[in-house]
């Protein structure tokens, strides 16, 4: 299992548009998707593979939602991916928890492709981005955090969540350095 995806998490209009429910800003929103095209280029030259995860909440999730400021719910239009992001022709698995993984259907996908890396993009740093990259670890992938490629609305928790991945033994690389060694 010597191939490399790329997980793009949760690039969705309410995280990324300035009107989004849970939005990361405009200048983070305008980095990460800067980022992801340089990735996405890579990908369609046939370098690495891409997965897009997506958020899914129910609408009857009353707590949670009032907690996410019931964003990205099951479909709001806010749920759809970014259209300044180009995911057409990739595999999307929607979940409905931070963790990638909660959707079993995602590693059937990673293990039949002999996925053994995964690089990760995407929001909340310390949230579903954090949540998939402890279970990728549990799972026996290789994990890379894209630093340039992931936001959160804080950058105090952004930091927190890096130190924490990396004392996990995730990698932390920018896009660049990602793509020049891999």
């Amino acid at each position: 299992m010597n191939r490399s995806a790329i997980l793009f998490i949760d690039f969705q209009r309410d995280f990324f548009a300035a009107d989004g429910r849970l939005s990361v800003g405009a200048a983070r929103a305008e980095a990460i998707l800067t980022q992801a095209g340089h990735l996405l280029s890579a990908l369609r030259a046939g370098r690495y593979e891409a997965v897009f995860i997506v958020n899914e909440f129910s609408p009857e999730d009353w707590l949670g939602n009032f907690l996410r400021n019931h964003s990205a719910l099951r479909g709001s239009r806010g749920a759809e991916i970014d259209p300044r992001i180009m995911a057409e022709g990739f595999p999307v698995f929607t979940k409905s928890a931070a963790d990638a993984f909660s959707n079993p259907q995602l590693l059937a996908h990673l293990r039949q492709r002999e996925i053994g890396e995964l690089a990760l993009a995407g929001v909340m740093a310390e949230a579903c981005v954090r949540a998939t990259a402890k279970s990728a670890l549990r799972h026996g992938f290789r994990v890379t955090l894209l630093a340039d490629a992931v936001e959160s609305r804080h950058e105090w928790k952004k930091r927190a969540a890096f130190w924490y991945l990396r004392r996990k033994g995730v990698t932390i690389q920018t896009c660049a350095e990602f793509l020049e060694t891999t």
